[in-house]
């Protein structure tokens, strides 16, 4: 399966694309301390305003609630643009003024001077129109508690009352390196405006249930050249990578995938992804049966062709191999998958052939060995059982998670759900794409299928996952934007054909 990350609007960096840096907080660190932090945060302020202004009339009434460090600050200066701009916002400041970091200080003596209106203590916010959550930002590493968590929670009933959530920069609770929560508490926001760049944990994993609607707002700072190891990935750079075929083109020059799986009573798995295969433009496709007997045709895609994998000829003239979709944990599986990690050919493996991969030191040795392009597509608790971790370990870093299969199994590691990871053991994208219609059985077959016909025409075991995580995705927008509010993967093989 392949989630969505947060939708993501340019805010101040007109043209920006969805391929660029997500910056970690060390990073991000390092450029606050080069631009200097009071300049930001006016910059910050005044982004948000600027925000704010045009989603809001001037008799709304608009609640920031600010802290003790320069999120905070960020939430002071919002305050004073808000004031000069003839609104009149009301700041919740749980802290002493004299424990503020000395720009956030600077900040908050600005929106005094400017007539803000402060109170100390927190509110039951009725009527507010806008809450903005200037708590915490990159730097929080411990659990919120005390005023702070109560914060959390009259914000959720404002919200439950109608408010809309405004959090600067990331919403309180959420790690941005990672996408995990800090404890047990976050804010859920309707929108965040994140500063400067995005960040890897707004892009991914639990934090996707809090961020809303992810705004940038790059405050005037060019960061094409920030060196970094993680980018987040679109449909428009996956159409770059895509190539036009040859007016010379036929099936023996677009590739022959094998898919070996579909053991009784799981015909289904390898169905889908002979189908989806098929649709991304294998010029052949076979499905090497583990079922007895095995299907001889699919009505629904008759150009399947069908074999025993037992059977020799299922693995003539293939270019790539997709192993493990349906393909049970029988000893017969186990022998097969074993044949399949000797071969020299690009090769893809889903489902139970990771499952059985997880139970071996053998065949984990063997995956390591490989020296072909090698792609694993586990979900979470596939990837948990591969590093001998548990899901929610995984879930509260995918990122880290991804980059350890890949270094450990030498491979490209695609680990999927909502802000799905690919890690080539170099570098790392979060995929943009897709949405909760994919929450069912079947799609990650559809996905195996597809990234194996990619591996099959000959792009690289980098490219073929990236690329087909995202087109994956893309088809399940396509549904949504028609409306579609319930989905099946056989719907997902369906809107390939015009991606």
């Amino acid at each position: 399966m392949n989630f969505r990350a947060p939708t993501v609007s340019s805010t101040a960096h007109a043209g920006l694309t969805d391929h660029a840096a997500l910056l970690s907080s060390a990073e991000l660190r390092r450029i606050e301390a080069q631009y200097g932090h009071l300049d930001l945060m006016r910059r910050a302020g005044k982004a948000a305003a600027e925000f704010l202004m045009t989603r809001s009339q001037r008799g709304d009434r608009i609640v920031l609630v600010a802290g003790p460090g320069n999120n905070g600050g960020d939430a002071f200066a919002c305050a004073a643009e808000l004031r000069a701009g003839g609104y009149e916002p009301l700041v919740v400041f749980l802290a002493e003024g004299m424990n503020l970091p000395t720009d956030a200080r600077a900040a908050r003596q600005r929106a005094l001077d400017a007539g803000v209106s402060m109170v100390p203590s927190l509110t039951e916010f009725d009527g507010a129109s806008w809450i903005i959550d200037g708590l915490f930002g990159i730097g929080l590493k411990r659990p919120l508690d005390g005023a702070h968590s109560d914060a959390v929670r009259v914000i959720a009933r404002a919200r439950e009352a109608g408010a809309s959530v405004l959090a600067l920069d990331v919403p309180s609770g959420v790690d941005t390196d990672t996408g995990a929560l800090v404890g047990d508490v976050a804010v859920a926001a309707d929108h965040t405006l994140t500063f400067i760049a995005r960040k890897p944990g707004l892009m991914t994993g639990p934090a996707l249930d809090y961020v809303g609607q992810l705004h940038l707002a790059s405050l005037g700072l060019d960061l094409s050249d920030a060196p970094t190891t993680v980018t987040a990935f679109c449909l428009d750079d996956a159409r770059l990578l895509l190539r036009p075929a040859r007016a010379n083109a036929h099936k023996g020059s677009r590739g022959t995938l094998a898919i070996i799986g579909g053991a009784n009573g799981m015909l289904g798995a390898a169905l889908l992804a002979s189908r989806a295969a098929m649709r991304m433009g294998a010029g052949k496709v076979k499905v090497a049966w583990l079922a007895e007997p095995h299907p001889q045709v699919d009505p629904l895609m008759p150009e399947v062709m069908m074999r025993a994998a037992a059977d020799e000829s299922a693995y003539e003239d293939a270019t790539a191999f997709a192993v493990g979709c349906g393909m049970g944990q029988s000893a017969d599986a186990r022998r097969v998958l074993a044949a399949m990690l000797r071969r020299p050919e690009p090769l893809l493996l889903d489902a139970d052939a990771l499952n059985l991969i997880a139970q071996s030191k053998t065949l984990k040795g063997q995956v390591a060995r490989r020296t072909c392009g090698t792609i694993i597509t586990p979900h979470p608790a596939e990837a948990a059982r591969l590093l001998g971790i548990s899901t929610a370990a995984v879930q509260n870093d995918r990122l880290r998670a991804a980059r350890e299969l890949a270094t450990r199994f030498n491979c490209v590691a695609v680990v999927k759900g909502a802000g799905t990871v690919v890690d080539d053991g170099q570098a790392a994208t979060i995929n943009t794409t897709g949405n909760p219609l994919l929450a069912t059985a079947g799609t990650g077959d559809v996905l195996a299928g597809m990234i194996g016909a990619l591996l099959a025409q000959g792009y690289s075991a980098s490219d073929a996952p990236r690329i087909g995580v995202a087109l994956h995705g893309a088809a399940a927008d396509a549904l949504a934007a028609r409306g579609v509010r319930r989905a099946v993967a056989g719907d997902i093989v369906g809107e390939l054909a015009t991606l």
